[in-house]
């Protein structure tokens, strides 16, 4: 897989792929751990844990400036249709090569919060298995290395891992600390406190990250938001 590739590797089979608008679909913090939640409990059977829920709203955090930059309910900037054929075309940052780019991509869409986070769960437990075991137990490190390997996106994994122990509100590992040569701008504000108050707080280390393969920047006519 590439390192502009996507986890767009569910097979569409024979349903139709319909275009949507861009649409947003600002959530809460809160909303996101109870929806993943709730997905977790109908794909799997079981309750998630703590650590589970506390990586995977992280995680989701991450790709959505903590659900205020929501589009189609798509948690993690998944490529694609969704399990209803639904496609919505948005602008995204692309990091190929050292160069961020700016490119039209197509993502899953969904028509409910709940809907996005089943397709979220499914697609991490089903392609990304090693990251979710990793998960299950709060490595935040082991889950940043796991999803980099798998091409899930195309970020600094040491940038990555630090939004993530940010956002989660735990300090970086000495693990993390380990893979840098020097502290850079970007380190600097991933690391810069436990959670982000705001979303503008959280939209500027997501500008300051190597933009993942995933997120979302918001459809070509709202960039300016």
């Amino acid at each position: 897989m590439g390192k502009d590739a996507s986890p767009n590797i569910a097979p569409i089979e024979s349903r139709t792929v319909r275009n949507v608008d861009p649409c947003r679909t600002p959530v809460s913090r809160v909303e996101l751990r109870s929806a993943i939640g709730r997905a977790y409990r109908r794909v799997t059977g079981q309750a998630p844990s703590s650590s589970m829920l506390d990586t995977l709203t992280a995680q989701a955090s991450l790709e959505t400036a903590s659900g205020s930059r929501m589009y189609n309910f798509n948690f993690g900037g998944v490529k694609g249709a969704g399990p209803h054929g639904q496609t919505a075309n948005c602008m995204t940052h692309e990091v190929i090569g050292s160069h961020d780019t700016v490119v039209r991509q197509g993502f899953r869409a969904y028509a409910s919060i709940d809907e996005g986070a089943e397709d979220y769960v499914r697609l991490l437990s089903g392609r990304f298995g090693g990251a979710m075991s990793k998960a299950q137990t709060g490595d935040l490190d082991g889950f940043a290395h796991a999803l980099k390997t798998a091409g899930y996106y195309t970020a600094s994994e040491s940038d990555y891992a630090s939004a993530l122990h940010s956002l989660s509100g735990q300090p970086a590992s000495a693990a993390t600390n380990g893979l840098r040569p020097a502290p850079t701008t970007a380190e600097a504000l991933a690391t810069a406190g436990s959670n982000y108050s705001t979303a503008d707080d959280l939209s500027r280390v997501l500008d300051a990250l190597s933009s993942s393969a995933l997120r979302i920047a918001g459809p070509a006519h709202d960039d300016s938001t």
